[in-house]
């Protein structure tokens, strides 16, 4: 799937030390990835500023580090991890880090952005390594105060990033399995993306494992990575593999390069992250096209509705949808309750005609039958998987205000599992 006319997403692959940002629109084929060297595909951008000596302004990329070897500015890299540590740098004077990890974002965003700015992107989409509470908190205030409206803001890992770019070529890449192998100095790390035939849309999950460490020497490296593939592709039909990270950079690759590319496709390249990070936006805002859906650990598993009712029609509104992730699940209704003091919930899975019904009791409240009230209903992520729903009685204003009750209800891992 293509961005549609007016349609802007923005991929921002965010990594310890670096970040690399890529926009997509109508008028692109593929996402297109930003640096800040012109003509070159060198797309890593260090978290870093320096500070001009004499003038005092901020530069970033390539222009901080001249800077900073030429002994003209304030330098400071790292910024991310410093500022999720809190910690307060010393430069001409005293900085907190998260002020200037925020400047250095503002700086690097303009790289992606349309003309009419924050407010006509689509969808910003942040990879992260990993996914954790504090990760999730700390990304989605830093998205908040560069203009980025909760609807906006998609929060996903690398794993995702990864199924989203794939699912987004020719399907014969992903028809069977699609392996993707990083390497960055650490170890090779490996991905194994599967599209499940047997459901529609596909439900699609990623596994990942760490390989090991390859040996400095080139011929034991070949041999050593050979015998990680053999591995990985015994029992399996792979269809297409991604090499990604500088460890594979550098021609070491001869017998196992044979083995990737025997009867399958293989890509090189350095940028699937935030590229897949667009993919991912498209395919969230055209969900009900998609003919795959993606799960991991962070993603609600079952369709979370209320059965309501408009006009002469009943209709499901939901709360939280399979496939969305859970740290962002955000929501707030109003409702009219009439009948049963009692709220349903419905839980179905995704692609089936079967669902499970739970009845929430709002106990202390008392309704004649032809007596309504109106319920307010907030729902937020609660702990590992739950979904918290907090439910408050509004009333009717001054003339009937109404019992003042509320409740809460957590949605616990077995609902979810």
């Amino acid at each position: 799937m293509k961005p549609q006319k007016e349609e802007w997403f923005i991929g921002i692959e965010v990594s310890r030390r670096w970040l690399q940002i890529s926009c997509y629109h109508a008028n692109l084929e593929e996402p297109e990835t930003k640096g800040t060297i012109a003509g070159t595909e060198v797309f890593q951008i260090p978290t870093a500023l320096c500070k001009r000596k004499q003038t005092g302004q901020w530069c970033f990329g390539e222009e901080a580090r001249k800077l900073a070897e030429a002994d003209e500015g304030y330098y400071v890299a790292d910024l991310l991890k410093r500022a999720y540590d809190k910690e307060t740098l010393s430069l001409d004077q005293d900085y907190p880090a998260e002020e200037l990890l925020f400047l250095f974002f503002r700086k690097v965003i303009r790289l992606a952005l349309p003309p009419q700015g924050v407010q006509a992107v689509t969808k910003c989409v942040f990879s992260l390594e990993s996914i954790t509470k504090e990760s999730t908190e700390f990304i989605g205030k830093l998205a908040q105060r560069l203009g980025f409206q909760a609807q906006q803001l998609l929060i996903q890992d690398h794993r995702e990033s990864f199924y989203a770019y794939v699912v987004s070529q020719e399907e014969s890449l992903w028809q069977h399995h699609a392996a993707l192998f990083e390497e960055e100095g650490n170890g090779v790390r490996c991905c194994l993306l599967f599209c499940d035939p047997k459901t529609k849309p596909r439900v699609s999950e990623v596994a990942e494992a760490y390989l090991g460490k390859l040996p400095q020497e080139e011929h034991e490296r070949d041999q050593a990575f050979l015998n990680m593939l053999k591995k990985v592709f015994a029992g399996r039909i792979v269809s297409a593999v991604y090499l990604i990270g500088a460890g594979f950079e550098t021609g070491w690759m001869k017998e196992s390069l044979q083995m990737v590319c025997r009867g399958r496709r293989a890509f090189q390249g350095k940028n699937l992250y935030t590229k897949g990070a667009c993919h991912a936006g498209v395919l969230q805002v055209r969900q009900d096209e998609a003919e795959t859906v993606y799960f991991c650990e962070y993603k609600v598993k079952e369709h979370v509705s209320f059965k309501v009712s408009k006009g002469d029609g009943e209709y499901f509104y939901p709360l939280a949808e399979a496939g969305c992730n859970h740290h962002q699940i955000a929501k707030e209704l109003r409702i009219l309750l009439e009948g049963e003091p009692l709220l349903e919930l419905w839980f179905q899975q995704p692609g089936s005609r079967e669902a499970r019904v739970e009845s929430l009791e709002l106990s202390g409240l008392k309704l004649s039958e032809r007596e309504r009230c109106r319920l307010s209903v907030s729902v937020e992520p609660g702990e590992e998987e739950s979904i918290i729903l907090q439910v408050k009685d509004l009333g009717f204003g001054t003339q009937k205000p109404g019992s003042r009750l509320e409740w809460e209800y957590e949605i616990g891992k077995e609902q979810q599992a």
